[in-house]
This record gives C-alpha cells, structure tokens and sequence, in this order.
C-alpha cells in the first residue's frame, strides 16, 4: 500500500505543480493582453491628426458682365500664366463662372496674363496685377506648412474690343484673406462688343 500511497502522492503533487505553472502562464496572458488593450487603445489617440485635407491656398475669381450686372459663364477659351514663366495656372476652360488661382509664397506681387481666344480664331490678352501681403501658416508638426495671403490691391489691362469682343472692363476686391477656403476672392468684370 506504501508504493501506491507514494505514486498517488507524487501524482497529486506533480498535477497540482502542473496547475500553478498554468496559472502562472494565464495570468501573464491575461496581463499581456490588457497592456497590449490599453496601449493599442491609448496610441491613436495620441496620433490623431487634424491636418486639413483641402491644404492648398488658392484665390478664387469669379466672372461677371459689367452690364447688365449678372453672373457670366465663360463660352470663349481662358489660358491663365504668370507673367515671365512658361507655367500654366489655368489651360483652355470654357463653361466657368470661376477658377482658382494660386499666389506667388515668396513675393508679394503677382502679375497673371490672361489669354482669351474664341472659335472665330480670335485671341487677346489681358493682364491682373494682384498685390498681396504674406502669413506663414503653420497647424502642428505633423501638417505641412503653408503661406496665406491678404490682397491689398487688384488692377488691371485690358485689351480693345476690336481684337476680340471680350475684354476686362475691371475688377473689385470682394476678400482680401486667401487660405484654405474657396470662396470668392475677386469679381473680374467683362465687356463684351454687345454690352459697351
């Protein structure tokens, strides 16, 4: 009876190590996965950025008759360039009652030709001075930084109507602040040979 004593001793004892050995082993488990649980809940965040999506600075024109006073969609051809660049801002848009343009971030003056050509073959440029001041705009180290602009003053040239029946006849300031938001920064002004 001893020998058998002895086995079933040393069976329960071996059985009950076996169990403190697991249940050491879960308990790690378990402690395991509740810091991977609080980290993985804690990380995003901590890296919840609030960069805007739409983060380019653009002015927006938009296009009127000067009389009668109404909004005008484009039938004639608009190519956009800045002045001694061989860079395209705007190619070929027709149907438009307006376009974004970018400002120059490191000068404060921006002269833009604006080439205007019709399906007679005819073509004429006309010219925007846009003068500006520059903001540095910075959200968090995470966004890319970026320049705003103040429009102090808009001008321009305009081309006669005997080389083609659309022209600028003037512009107005509608607001000054250009960032992220696409609304109306300036009111081009048309002619047209019907409308002297």
């Amino acid at each position: 009876m001893q020998p058998f004593d002895k086995n079933t001793n040393g069976l329960l004892q071996r059985k009950s190590r076996m169990g403190r050995t697991s249940l050491r082993a879960s308990r790690y488990v378990v402690t395991a996965l509740v810091v991977v649980g609080a980290l993985g809940a804690l990380l995003p965040s901590c890296s919840n950025i609030d960069c805007p999506l739409d983060n380019v600075v653009r002015m927006q024109c938009n296009l009127y008759l000067k009389s009668p006073q109404s909004a005008y969609t484009l039938s004639e051809e608009l190519t956009v360039t800045p002045a001694g660049r061989d860079t395209v801002l705007l190619n070929k848009a027709t149907g438009i009652k307006s376009f974004l343009l970018p400002l120059k971030e490191g000068d404060v003056k921006d002269t833009l030709l604006l080439h205007w050509a019709n399906a007679e073959g005819q073509t004429a440029t006309d010219t925007l001075f846009v003068d500006h001041t520059l903001q540095p705009h910075f959200e968090s180290l995470d966004c890319p930084s970026s320049v705003f602009h103040t429009i102090t003053s808009v001008r321009t040239t305009s081309h006669s109507l005997s080389e083609m029946p659309l022209t600028i006849d003037s512009v107005s300031l509608v607001r000054a602040l250009v960032n992220y938001d696409d609304v109306e920064n300036i009111r081009i002004f048309l002619r047209t040979a019907d409308s002297k």
